[in-house]
């Protein structure tokens, strides 16, 4: 039998920024600690998968911790690309990403 190791997202880095180009709004913010630690904890150690979704995906929606890079689905799904790959949150965490990114002015949907 195999041992397939299965990629997985590691987050060394306790600060996080928000990034949201869309339509007339360009948002680039440090995220406070505490939501700097809420979303670490809820992006690290995801196990990643390949897939190919049509939720829209890019960097200009993305959360990032250093040159980390997390580009939340544009259309409000649940999915979370990296490195070209993906993972998913639960409901209630995709709310409060969103949360995050409305109390600094980014909206979902934003396809």
């Amino acid at each position: 039998m195999f041992n397939v190791l299965i990629p997985k997202t590691n987050i060394s880095a306790e600060n996080a920024s928000l990034f949201y180009v869309y339509d007339d709004i360009e948002i680039n913010e440090q995220l406070s600690l505490e939501e700097s630690v809420l979303l670490k904890t809820m992006f690290n150690n995801k196990r990643l998968y390949p897939d190919n979704p049509s939720c829209g995906f890019t960097e200009n929606v993305s959360i990032r911790f250093d040159d980390l890079v997390f580009c939340i689905a544009c259309d409000g799904c649940e999915i979370i690309e990296f490195e070209n790959k993906y993972f998913k949150i639960s409901k209630s965490d995709r709310e409060t990403v969103n949360r995050i990114f409305e109390k600094y002015g980014g909206l979902f949907p934003c396809i």
